[in-house]
């Protein structure tokens, strides 16, 4: 674990307690880290390490990263919308919230995001991006908010090539569909498959890897609205590239019927019959599987990415992720949008995803515990990424994207078990000071490059315009919502 180069280290951790990996467990260790290239290049005895610039680590706890591995940026500006909706009603009035943003809507939403993550202890994010099918003009805009802010995302530009089956209004008892006559163009219309192949590559081509932190995947919004031909083609695009491939899986259990109609058998199976699942593919939710479909995951090495809390809020269903790890599916945790869920922590999110197998009836012996938890939240969000720097580990080789936690901040002291804390106590408000790829992009409540203030001025005004924008679709929104209620109330 020394430093083994000779050159000069850009920083160096002086005298911190970091989590280190041993043995497949992370046990406390006092040490300085030092950082060269945006890499960790060597962890020594407290005080041995030399560098440029040093950060005082005493009474700081280190820690990887968190990866928040299925977010969408567009909903950033949407805390308090969504409660009381389910899948559906949630799915349209999000068509009302985003569609048509301009590349200033597009920034404001990213960066507004970003502040939120990085002073939680998220240093990297796939943005499952926009609500609608993506434009070769929309990714600029997004890929310059991070790489400013300095945070690390990977942009899966969604698309997809058949109908929204699964929020089909003509599905909903008792919906005056003459509501959707005075909607204009509709937001969400399939594009074809060269057009969504030409968006990828060119995006892929002008933004993979800008400011070192950007990354680029493909990202089919789910399999159940896409056709063969375009999943193949995704998947023909990642391995070309070594890229990830993104997307949202068996959400709803009205997908998991549209797809044994159509196939004849699970989603999971149809991805398998194609010949392209495999371990570039991070999913979504992925709430209602199967035991075989269980089994093909793990032999896959496909990434699940468990989103307990707009799971829960929009009553989609509760993901077998207990099943799941003991199978040894690698799974990440998201936080999904804002809009279904309020809150963009992953703190959160790893709490929650050991507490719902508690109280759904998953015996006690097979609980997972606050270890689990914390895998999933770097190194299985790290899977997710699927190509790029190693993520989710404070070990030599690996990036810098480090975590300084208060031990006296209320969740973490005194400091009895670390993991259980940072899980179950601990939500951010520990946070002192963030460093990604090397570099220190908030400390003590500042952010190196972004006036926080002005970004959340822009987007009270921001929203302002969307409300103004899109009335059509909001009536269509509520007269879904409308009619549900009526339905439910039958």
């Amino acid at each position: 674990m020394d430093d083994r180069s000779g050159t000069a280290a850009d920083t160096v951790i002086r005298r911190c307690t970091a989590l280190i990996p041993q043995d497949g467990a992370l046990p406390l260790r006092d040490c300085d880290i030092v950082v060269r290239g945006g890499l960790i290049a060597g962890i020594v005895a407290p005080g041995d390490g030399e560098a440029a610039t040093v950060i005082e680590g005493k009474n700081r706890l280190a820690a990887p990263g968190l990866v928040n591995a299925h977010t969408h940026s567009p909903l950033n500006v949407l805390r308090g919308t969504a409660d009381g909706m389910d899948h559906v009603g949630f799915m349209w009035t999000n068509q009302a919230d985003t569609a048509g943003s301009g590349e200033e809507e597009i920034a404001i939403g990213a960066t507004l995001g970003a502040l939120d993550m990085l002073r939680s202890g998220i240093t990297a994010a796939i943005d499952h991006y926009p609500e609608q099918n993506c434009t070769a003009e929309a990714v600029g805009p997004l890929a310059r908010a991070y790489a400013g802010i300095g945070m690390r995302a990977a942009i899966a530009l969604r698309a997809f090539d058949m109908e929204y089956d699964d929020i089909d209004p003509a599905r909903i008892e008792g919906v005056d569909l003459s509501v959707a006559d005075d909607l204009g163009d509709n937001p969400l219309e399939p594009l074809g498959v060269d057009e969504i192949v030409a968006v990828c590559e060119a995006a892929a081509d002008a933004w993979h890897g800008h400011g070192g932190l950007v990354s680029i995947m493909p990202g089919p919004s789910n399999p159940i609205r896409c056709s063969d031909e375009m999943l193949v083609r995704c998947h023909e695009i990642a391995a070309a590239r070594d890229l990830g491939i993104h997307t949202h899986l068996l959400e709803t259990r009205i997908q998991r019927t549209l797809a044994q109609e159509r196939y004849g058998r699970t989603m999971v199976a149809q991805l398998d019959a194609l010949g392209i699942l495999d371990r570039r593919w991070s999913m979504a939710h992925t709430v209602w599987v199967d035991e075989d479909d269980i089994g093909l995951l793990a032999d896959r090495k496909s990434v699940v990415v468990h989103n307990p809390h707009s799971n829960a809020k929009i009553g989609a269903g509760v993901a077998p992720v207990a099943r799941m790890l003991a199978a040894g599916v690698p799974v990440a945790l998201g936080t999904d949008g804002a809009s279904t869920n309020d809150t963009l922590s992953i703190h959160e999110a790893m709490s929650l995803a050991l507490l719902l197998p508690r109280v759904s009836g998953v015996p006690r012996s097979d609980w997972p515990g606050a270890p689990a938890a914390f895998d999933m939240a770097t190194r299985g969000g790290a899977a997710a990424f699927a190509s790029g720097p190693r993520l989710g580990a404070i070990e030599v080789g690996a990036a810098a994207d480090l975590v300084l936690y208060d031990l006296d901040a209320p969740g973490l002291a005194p400091l009895n078990d670390p993991l259980q804390q940072l899980v179950f106590a601990e939500r951010g408000r520990g946070v002192r000071a963030v460093m990604v790829a090397g570099e220190t992009v908030y400390e003590d409540g500042r952010f190196a490059s972004v006036d926080a203030d002005a970004a959340i001025r822009a987007a009270r005004e921001m929203r302002k315009s969307q409300k103004a924008r899109n009335r059509a679709l909001y009536r269509f929104a509520e007269a879904l919502e409308a009619a549900q209620e009526g339905a439910a109330g039958r």
